[in-house]
């Protein structure tokens, strides 16, 4: 047993400010002495000191901080991450698969995982997720799903899966993972959400914990790394490391930011020596909010007692069509004019993302907002149907595939207008973002479907991301 009340990087670094040298390596500030006096004297003299390359000492620190992370999480070997989860996903799918392999992909997935297929040369199975009309909530890929697809298709090499997703919601990994491994399949999980899953009984299992093979966890998202910091955990034999060692090389930065790094050491320390307590504080806000919005004339959420798989400190608040208001109206009120800011709005609901770093002044800020605009819309509601039964419902959308997304990307091609590309094959990412799921990727048919869907949600205030023209009045298709 190691440790967790050390934190070996973070001891390296506080010794690294006594060092006094002539320092002829990069970055080329050299310890801060070159740097724009304004910067310095709003972000202070040791932020700079120590932005340091991995200079003597330090790599033996970053690899007993590894190791340390590796028996915290319950891993056999951790990497730490300067990429963010974007680059882990990338490199689970490259450690997995070769040019021409097939693997099963949750539609549900990061675009980064988009991005692994172009890398990899991978065969996409995109795999259907279950979806809970009741609360317009994406649940995703259920056991059966996976077991269906690995019979139709046994020649796949990995299954890819996120959990938990942006709602919290969490999948079935124990059954999934068991499934995979009765086909000699590794399981892949991005659950760059999911960071703080080990540290609390009241919290879902955590995909290692449950059986995944390859597991990515974003840090800094639901814990205290910094932006950026996140970790890629291995168990088991289905993938070697030295594989998953060589792909972080290819994506990864060769000259990672010492201050990520360390603060992947401190967040360790901090989630498992305190994680349960804080946790516990985490947890209660996220009801106390659950309760008090649930009295708010025109907002509701939910909880593990209507989605069992529910992260309880994922809040979702659904916006009632008679309101008059999207989520993205909901949105623009509470960060404009409230001082309240979500981390996603949708078309009918607002995500809120509770962690160690919230407080009860929060939660009061959140509900007096909310009950803010409930009284000053109920009165104008214009009744905009968000819940029309005749809507496209983008949680059914079968893509249809014509090449694969690293065939696609290479491809020659012609812009033309989006409305009058259906029938061709894009050669674009095209997500609504937050959350960055793709609603159109490469090597896909256009069809009217999501045209409609795309079109609408960027008229009600979506953010459209990974397309060239980001106005989406056009978009470039295979020749």
């Amino acid at each position: 047993m190691l440790n967790q009340d050390t934190a070996p990087l973070f001891d390296a670094v506080k010794a690294y400010l006594k060092v006094d040298h002539a320092p002829f390596y990069m970055p080329g500030h050299k310890r801060g002495q070159g740097i724009d006096p304004e910067f310095a004297a709003l972000l202070g003299e040791n932020l700079f000191r120590l932005d340091l390359p991995e200079l003597p000492g330090l790599d033996r620190a970053i690899a007993a901080a590894e190791d340390l992370a590796a028996e915290a999480y319950g891993a056999d070997r951790t990497w730490f991450l300067v990429n963010g989860s974007t680059c882990g996903i990338e490199a689970m799918v490259l450690a997995a698969c070769q040019t021409g392999d097939k693997i099963l992909l949750g539609r549900n997935c990061h675009k980064a995982a988009i991005a692994a297929l172009i890398l990899s040369g991978a065969v996409p199975i995109y795999l259907e997720t279950e979806y809970n009309a009741k609360f317009d909530l994406d649940c995703g890929v259920s056991p059966h799903t996976v077991k269906q697809a690995l019979l139709a298709h046994p020649d796949a090499k990995a299954v890819l899966i996120v959990s938990p997703n942006y709602y919290g919601v969490c999948g079935d990994i124990e059954k999934i993972a068991a499934i995979a491994h009765a086909h000699h399949v590794p399981l892949l999980v991005d659950a760059a959400h999911g960071a703080h899953l080990s540290f609390h009984s009241d919290l879902p299992i955590a995909a290692l914990q449950a059986g995944a093979d390859l597991v990515v966890q974003s840090t800094h998202k639901v814990t205290s790394g910094l932006t950026q910091a996140s970790m890629l955990h291995l168990q088991g034999d289905s993938i070697a490391s030295d594989r998953v060692s060589q792909a972080l090389q290819l994506v990864q930065s060769t000259s990672p930011n010492l201050m990520l790094l360390t603060s992947l050491d401190v967040a360790r320390r901090q989630m498992a020596l305190h994680g349960c307590e804080l946790l516990d504080r985490t947890i209660a806000l996220a009801n106390q909010a659950r309760s008090q919005i649930s009295q708010i004339q025109g907002f509701s959420t939910f909880d593990q007692s209507q989605v069992p798989t529910l992260d309880p400190t994922r809040l979702t608040v659904m916006v009632d069509t008679h309101l008059g208001l999207t989520g993205f109206d909901v949105d623009t009120m509470l960060h404009s004019s409230l001082e309240v800011m979500p981390e996603m709005p949708t078309l009918t609901q607002l995500v809120f993302i509770l962690s160690l770093g919230n407080r009860e002044a929060d939660i009061e800020r959140l509900v007096t907002g909310l009950q803010q605009i409930s009284e000053s819309e109920r009165s104008s509601a214009i009744g905009y149907q968000l819940h029309d039964p005749n809507r496209f419902d983008p949680h059914r959308l079968a893509p249809i595939v014509r090449i694969t997304p690293r065939e696609a990307f290479f491809a020659q091609r012609d812009r033309l207008l989006f409305a009058a590309a259906i029938g061709r094959i894009s050669t674009e990412l095209v997500c609504p973002y937050p959350p960055g799921i793709p609603i159109l990727c490469p090597g896909e048919e256009i069809t009217v479907d999501v045209v409609a869907y795309l079109q609408r949600v960027k008229q009600a205030g979506g953010i459209m991301n990974g397309c060239s023209d980001l106005s989406l009045e056009t978009i470039q298709v295979v020749r």
